[in-house]
Parts: C-alpha cells; sequence; structure tokens
C-alpha cells in the first residue's frame, strides 16, 4: 500500500510505517490515514512473517496489535528489539486491551507507545507522529 497522491505538510518528514494486525480492516483504516498524510505503509496479518520482511525494509516505525494468533505483539517487539539493525526502530502497540497492565507490559517488552482502540480518524495520526519525533508535544491529544 503506497501512495504518491498526498503530500506532506511542510516541516514534516515522511516515514515509512509497518503495521501488523490480524485484522486487515484495521490495517486498511491505518494505512488510509498514514498515507493521507505523506507517510509510506507496508503491513502483513501475521506477526511470524512480518519480522523477516521489516529486517528486510527497515522501517521507521512499526504499529503492532497485541493480542495475534501465531506471533503477539510482545513477543514480536522483543524480537524487533534483540536485531541489531533495527536500533532506531519505534515500535507502538495499538490494542483493544485498555488495562494499564497491559501497557505497562508493552513499556517493558519496548515499546516506544501504546494507542488503544477503537482509533479515531481525527486524532490517529498525531500521537504516531509524536512517538516518531514528528510533532510538537503540545499538538493534539
Amino acid at each position: 500500500m503506497a501512495s504518491g497522491a498526498f503530500h506532506l505538510k511542510e516541516g514534516k518528514k515522511s516515514l515509512k510505517f509497518f503495521i501488523i494486525d490480524d485484522d486487515s480492516d484495521i490495517i486498511d483504516f491505518m494505512a488510509t490515514l498514514l498515507e493521507a498524510e505523506g507517510h509510506s505503509v507496508s503491513s502483513e496479518i501475521a506477526g511470524a512473517t512480518a519480522i523477516s520482511r521489516i529486517v528486510k525494509q527497515i522501517p521507521d516505525c512499526v504499529l503492532t496489535d497485541l493480542m495475534m494468533a501465531d506471533v503477539d505483539g510482545l513477543d514480536l517487539c522483543r524480537e524487533l528489539r534483540n536485531r541489531q539493525n533495527l536500533q532506531g526502530l519505534k515500535i507502538v502497540f495499538v490494542s483493544a486491551r485498555t488495562s494499564e497492565y497491559w501497557q505497562k507490559r508493552a513499556r517493558e517488552s519496548g515499546a516506544n507507545g501504546y494507542i488503544t482502540k477503537p482509533l479515531n480518524s481525527g486524532t490517529f495520526v498525531s500521537p504516531v507522529e509524536r512517538i516518531n519525533g514528528e510533532t510538537d508535544p503540545s499538538e493534539g491529544p
């Protein structure tokens, strides 16, 4: 999924995102919002196959679901953190699990951020860009 139809807002850097979620509708939703802001997006519905693609593509940021069938997001995050060539990678969990327990486990596994579902089209991109250092912390939620 990549689109050249959208342009970056002045002063923003185009980022490469990799989305992993076992729900293709969620992937499409996040990808559409990110691409509308000028970012490029790759995706995978299975955590196990995503790892090799991430290692090859070296995105700026991985957005991953917490609970998936084959490899859960915590294991995926730990695996990516152990890769030398991915040290600068940002990892953000996007999950329906809202409790502090899961957010703490995500941080302990090496996550840079945690966003809860359901996602809002008006507020999703801002925190993702902020985690990636692309917006002023005073902008948005």
